[in-house]
Order: structure tokens, then sequence, then C-alpha cells
């Protein structure tokens, strides 16, 4: 069988390629060990409750990534999030401070002290520094000072990358903020300067899993082979063989100008690669993926005090606190709880305290139960509870993140034909996922480097 391309992992990431292939007419194979289409993506309904314990929504940028969603067959089952989303809230020192996306709300908070707002807004007369290696801390810290890398990026990090901003690099992990001290010398200058984005935050009616759905809609039952395992991958001068035991046990093998890897590094070792790529592969043997375990809850509005009027909250480091955070996803779009419920969303674990994650289901109750009684004044027992549990979550981009994605450069370079793509290089947002995987599976589909 003669294809265009392999594609390994039906994950978000692997499905934008594979869709944008298959539109513009090439021919794909998609080989995924799971059962279903989603990778990391989880969603659950039950008695009127939809849960998402992987990814909650998709953050757009612009009129483009609405276009893709439409293209996908999802325009008219994007539902906005409710304008309390913009309010998030920090936790410290036991209270909950309100932030929304205008700046004046940073300075009406108590999160700061007036000497850190100084410190703060001092930024627009500091000179441009840095080097290509300096962390999330580093970098906040000498722009804006230590008490805003501490009460605001810090949180921020465990929320979005569940990561230890001491370790994380800065021009990796968030480019566009470094990018602007490049272009303006100042952040704020380089904010202020900058036409206001487009943004919004989007769910679907039947949660994320009708993203992964419509994303797979196009593949042919043929094209897509769920339960399916890699057994050989070689490439000669026609391109890349690979076979694989479908999931009736029965061995197919095929031949494709392309494959493209979208795998999590964590799977990379157990792949039928030869050698030569195994040595690649062991520049990513110590990357971090920390776990991190899920624990949504549900209970009747009059137990929780708080108003919830907002996307949620997130806790520094140096609060020393047994989550993460907590979503509040039934403030923010429709249809996630039964009338007169609330959803909650916790997160337990990561970079900095890994063992919490792997804690028993009976001390992760404890440990949320203590929480959110704390924070949000939760008074009586959920009505309604899940716990997903995710060993490896979120890929680190540590100091040595750029010497990897250029290990896998080589690699590309040295192997017509092979590319990978993911969270694992690049951007970890599920919307830059899928965006740039739409882009790449047009280039190759176009014929055009990618």
């Amino acid at each position: 069988m003669q294809l265009d391309a392999i594609i390994l992992g039906a994950g978000p990431a692997g499905l934008a390629v594979a869709h944008a292939m298959v539109r513009q007419g090439a021919r794909v194979k998609v080989i995924e060990p799971a059962s279903r289409p989603g990778g990391a993506i989880r969603t659950r309904r039950e008695d009127g409750w939809l849960v998402e314990t992987g990814p909650n929504t998709l953050q757009l940028e612009g009129a483009a990534d609405r276009e893709l969603l439409e293209g996908y067959g999802l325009g008219t089952s994007i539902q906005e999030a409710d304008q309390a989303s913009a309010q998030r809230f920090i936790l410290s020192k036991g209270k909950l401070h309100a932030l929304t996306n205008r700046p004046s709300s940073l300075f009406r908070a108590g999160l700061l002290s007036w000497r850190g707002k100084l410190r703060f807004l001092s930024e627009v007369f500091r000179p441009r520094g840095g080097h290509a290696e300096e962390t999330v801390q580093a970098f906040v810290a000498r722009r804006f000072g230590t008490e805003a890398a501490d009460l605001l990026m810090d949180p921020v990090v465990s929320g979005v990358h569940a990561g230890d901003p001491g370790r994380l690099c800065m021009r990796n992990s968030f480019p566009s903020i470094p990018a602007l001290e490049d272009s303006h010398r100042s952040v704020i200058l380089g904010l202020m300067r900058r036409p206001p984005a487009k943004r919004a935050i989007v769910g679907f009616p039947d949660g994320m899993q009708q993203l992964a759905d419509a994303m797979a809609g196009p593949l042919r039952t043929e094209a897509l082979q769920l339960g399916a395992m890699a057994t050989l991958i070689r490439r000669d001068a026609r391109g890349w063989n690979v076979a694989w035991r479908n999931a009736h046990g029965q061995d197919e093998g095929a031949l494709a100008k392309h494959l493209i890897v979208t795998a999590p590094h964590w799977q990379w070792p157990s792949l039928p690669f030869d050698e030569d790529l195994r040595r690649v592969f062991r520049e990513w043997e110590r990357t971090e993926a920390p776990p991190v375990t899920v624990v949504a809850r549900g209970y009747d509005r009059s137990a929780v005090a708080h108003p919830l009027d907002g996307f949620g909250y997130l806790i520094p480091g140096n609060e020393k606190r047994r989550i993460l955070g907590c979503l509040f996803p039934s403030s923010v779009l429709p249809g996630r709880a039964p009338a007169g419920k609330v959803l909650l969303c916790c997160f337990v674990g990561g970079a900095r305290q890994p063992a919490l994650a792997r804690q028993s289901d009976a001390e992760l109750r404890a440990a949320v139960d203590q929480e959110l009684a704390e924070t949000l004044g939760v008074s009586a027992p959920p009505e309604m509870e899940w716990i997903q549990r995710w060993e490896r979550a979120i890929p680190q981009y540590g100091v040595d993140q750029t010497r990897r994605e250029a290990a896998l450069a080589r690699a590309e370079a040295q192997n017509p034909g092979l590319h990978f793509h993911g969270a694992f290089r690049g951007g970890i947002s599920l919307m830059h996922v899928i965006r740039a995987g739409d882009a790449l599976g047009r280039s190759l589909a176009a014929g055009a480097p990618a």
C-alpha cells in the first residue's frame, strides 16, 4: 500500500495533520494504540454533568482560529465563555484576589504591596538584558521584581505548565513576552503598542471530545487505525516502511512518503525505530512531564459560599498548599452542571509536588475537602466526583529545551520525510498544537517543504 503519510498518534496533534492532508486529497494512515481519538482529551457525561478531566477549553487568538474550527464543521457549535470568566483569582495569604484583563485590576487588588506595584511599573525604564536560557523566574524578577514573579507569574506557570518557574526556560515557555523586550525594550510598552488581540475562550456542547470527533470525521475507518501498535519503522530509498498490528491482532503495513510522529516523547522509546533515531530520542529521556491528578466535583449550589464569579483560582508556590488551583467550569460554559448545581475542577501535583498527585483516592479527597472549605467555603460533601490520574501530564520546557528541539530538527534533516509535531515542541497550548498541525498537514499535502 502506497500512502502520502503515516501518522503516529490520534491526539489533537495527529488529527490536525491528518485532517488537513485528507481534505486536500492525500492518502494517510493514523496509527493509534487507544480505542478512541483525542489523546489527552477526556470528556465525561453523567446524569446531566459534563466534565473535562483533560483540556477544559480552547483559547482562540483571532479570526483564523475560528475559521479553522469552522473547517472542522464546528462553526455553529462553538460556545464562547461567559464574561465572568475574564475574572481570575490568585490565592495569597488565605485570600482570593480578583484580576481581570484590565491592567488597572492589578493595582486595585491587594495582591502586590505598594513597593511591589512601583517595582512592577518601573519595568518601562529597565534596559534589555537576560540570556537565551533565562528561567521564567529570573526573567520576571529582572523585569518586574521578585514580588511580581512570586505572586503573579508563579501561579500562572502552575496553572499552564504545572511547572516550576525556576526551572522552565522563558523563551521556550512564554516566547511572546521576551519578544516584546527584544522589539520594544519594555514588555509593558510593547503591550501598549501592540494591537489588541481578539482572544476568546471557547468550548462545545458535547465537550472537547466533540472537537476530537470532528477532527477525525473525514478519516475513513481504514485511515484511522484505533487499537493499533506499530511493529516496524524503517526508511529506504522509496520512503518509510511501517508495519502495525491492528485491533484484531492482524499484521498490516504500508509505504509512505512522510512519517509524522505526534506521540508524546515518553512513548518514543517503545516505538520500533532503528538505533540512529534512538540516539536522538535519548536527548529527551530526562525531559520532565510531571504527574498531575484531576479531581472534579459536583456540588449543590447552596454548599459553596463563594459566588464563583470567574474562571477559577491559582495558587503561588510559596503558599505551600496541596492543590495547584481550581477551575469553575459551570461558571464559564453552559451545560456543565444540572440546574442548581456547580462543577469544580481541582489539579494536584505538578513539577514541585509530584508525590501529591500519586496519593491514594482517600488522601486526595481529604486534601481537596480541606482546600475547598478554606478557599471557597464549601460546607457539604460533593454529590458527584471524578478522579483522573495523568502519570505524565505536560512536557516541561526546561533550559535545555532549545537543544532538544535542535536534535529533532537534525533528525528531520537527516531523514527525509520524517516530522515531529506535538506539545513537546514549539508550544504546549492545545490551540497552538492544532494550528501548527493544520499548517504542517497543508504543507505536506501540497508538496511544499514543511
